[in-house]
């Protein structure tokens, strides 16, 4: 199988740990979907696809929640007038995000169905081309500098 996601230099924002993060969530994603597909490293065997796929969905949310807080928090340096509809996003893909990986293991699904990979997908993608965008013109048309934009460190997004 492809990618699932194929990342687009379009998306990027100019804002770089932002753009980084934002591919590392591509790269998570693809790897979900292939260890939904059953596309597993060598020497894992089915025995242990469950264990990949946990590892997977955690991976995913793990990163997901740490670009949240970076966003937000850059957001709120900057006096991003769309920052709290931009965070109600963020509260209920994060939810969705736990309910549907805690629902799947707990039923001892070793997969996500086609219409949850979709909706991920359809998510990220409109996500970080229309919302995230919105953030990237304003830093753009405001002028205001990389390193005042609230990152903190930019390979830290931990609170």
């Amino acid at each position: 199988m492809g990618e699932f996601v194929k990342w687009r230099d379009d998306w990027k924002l100019g804002i770089e740990p932002l753009d980084r993060q934002h591919r590392q969530m591509t790269d998570a994603l693809n790897r979900l979907v292939q260890a939904c597909h059953g596309e597993l490293e060598p020497g894992v065997g089915e025995e242990e696809r469950e264990g990949v796929l946990a590892q997977r969905m955690d991976e995913l949310y793990r990163l997901t929640r740490d670009h949240f807080r970076l966003e937000e928090r850059m957001m709120q340096a900057t006096r991003f007038p769309g920052h709290a509809e931009h965070a109600r996003e963020h509260a209920l893909l994060l939810a969705e995000l736990k309910r549907a990986f805690a629902e799947r293991l707990a039923a001892g699904c070793c997969d996500l169905d086609e219409r949850t990979l979709q909706a991920l997908k359809t998510w990220f993608v409109v996500h970080v081309s229309r919302s995230d965008r919105e953030f990237a013109d304003y830093i753009a048309e405001h002028d205001i500098p990389v390193e005042q934009q609230g990152s903190g460190t930019a390979g830290d997004s931990r609170s």
